[in-house]
């Protein structure tokens, strides 16, 4: 039997500034210990005590980890000037992880509000699915006892790039793995709406988790 867990992840964004501006040379990938460094320079001045990202190199960081005052400084900078109301949920998505090993992460411009389309999975019959907001999308479909996730894009690769194209995994115990992250952010949604008031909204979890227009 194999642990299968999924990982609520945001990225957070920061308020830039004149130091922010300089930046290491090359990139995450070829250069991480430097932008690991700049990375976690920028979080400190954004925010009071924040966790360490998911892994080295990818500025993904555990939902259920951060404060409810950093999540509240983050949805601040998140919608900015925008009526919360009107906002999209937080930026970030839903790691995979085998047996301790992360095997699928959030892509490019993936937003929380993904666990509407995650839910798919738990009819036994369910059509194969893109996620629409990132991407590279993944396409999740389901043969026999096995959710098999393809992670192959013509004109975009998958962060990581060492991501398996297929990645295979035991239906039932992913459907399980998703029960247990949908009553863990139904229960964070109780913490989070604890924000509402301040935000002006009557429902803070709906829009930043849950998604605005959806039932959460």
């Amino acid at each position: 039997m194999n642990q299968i867990e999924f990982i609520p992840l945001i990225e957070p964004a920061t308020k830039k500034d004149k130091e922010s501006e300089i930046v290491p040379s090359g990139t995450y990938l070829s250069n991480s210990k430097e932008w690991d460094i700049y990375q976690k320079r920028e979080i400190n001045k954004n925010y009071l005590n924040f966790p360490e990202p998911i892994l080295s190199g990818t500025y993904q960081y555990n939902l259920f980890d951060i404060s409810i005052e950093d999540i509240e400084r983050v949805i601040n900078l998140h919608i900015g000037d925008t009526d919360v109301n009107e906002s999209i949920s937080l930026f970030g998505g839903y790691a995979i992880s085998k047996n301790g090993t992360i095997e699928l992460f959030p892509q490019c411009c993936g937003l929380l509000e993904e666990i509407q389309q995650w839910k798919n999975i738990l009819n036994d019959d369910f059509e194969e699915f893109y996620l629409t907001e990132g991407h590279p999308s993944p396409l999740i479909t389901k043969k026999g006892n096995e959710i098999i996730i393809y992670c192959k894009d013509e004109f975009e690769s998958f962060y990581p790039t060492t991501t398996n194209e297929e990645i295979r995994l035991d239906y039932n115990e992913t459907k399980t793995a998703l029960l247990k992250l949908i009553s863990e952010l139904t229960d964070f949604s109780i913490k989070l709406n604890s924000l509402s008031e301040k935000f002006k909204t009557e429902n803070l979890s709906k829009i930043m988790i849950w998604g605005n227009n959806e039932n959460a």
